[in-house]
């Protein structure tokens, strides 16, 4: 069986909490999205969007199902599922509306009202090769030439060595907060040290904050 299909949602890699934000030449800075942790895995026609706990979240986001599905080739990505305000802050509370719509008809209409989006930052797989034994900086590149950001799907681009700035913009524009990854670590299962979060203790959303999972 090839690598694509074993690959789950037990596999994502999670990021240990730090308390203060810093600035290292080895390291990647990204925006923490405020939304569902997703697992996006593509093999021929059949897609699955999984959130951490392993629930496929097909039934309430068929957008982003066929955003994926325009994408070619098999693939797996980890991902962040939000709802975005026009300011382009994440708004969960829209995003949970949108996750409980399960009827056909008032899915259509949640689509309409909370436009979901997929932020993609990282890829363990394409077509049958595994990629996690790669380091960060050449799964990004991987990741970068799979697809063409749309208003639906968007690549994390992150911002080398600067983490004071980004968590300056963090606070700026009421982030929740930011990832620090190394860019020579590989993907492991499991929470990680080479994956480091921020949190912005002064986030609209405070709920967010005590979590400590994502």
């Amino acid at each position: 069986m090839s690598a694509i299909r074993l690959i789950d949602a037990k596999d994502l890699m999670l990021a240990t909490l730090t308390r203060a934000p810093f600035s290292r030449e080895e390291w990647l800075y990204e925006l923490k999205y405020d939304g569902y942790r997703c697992l996006v895995r593509k093999v021929g026609a059949r897609i699955d969007l999984l959130s951490r706990q392993g629930n496929l979240l097909n039934q309430s986001f068929p957008d982003i199902v066929r955003a994926v599905a325009d994408v070619p080739g098999d693939f797996i990505w980890d991902a962040e599922l939000t709802v975005d305000e026009r300011t382009g802050q994440s708004s969960f509370e829209r995003l949970q509306l949108r996750a409980r719509t399960k009827v056909e008809i008032r899915v259509c209409a949640a689509m309409r009202e909370h436009p979901a989006r997929l932020y993609a930052f990282d890829m363990l797989a394409a077509g049958t090769r595994d990629l996690r034994a790669l380091p960060l900086f050449a799964r990004k590149e991987t990741l970068r030439d799979s697809f063409e950001n749309t208003s639906v799907l968007v690549y994390v681009t992150g911002i080398v060595a600067a983490g004071a700035w980004v968590f300056e913009q963090v606070e700026a524009h009421d982030f929740e907060g930011m990832v620090a990854k190394r860019l020579d670590a590989p993907y492991q299962r499991g929470r990680s040290n080479d994956w480091r979060k921020i949190k912005y203790a002064g986030y609209s959303r405070p709920a967010a904050l005590g979590w400590g999972r994502k």
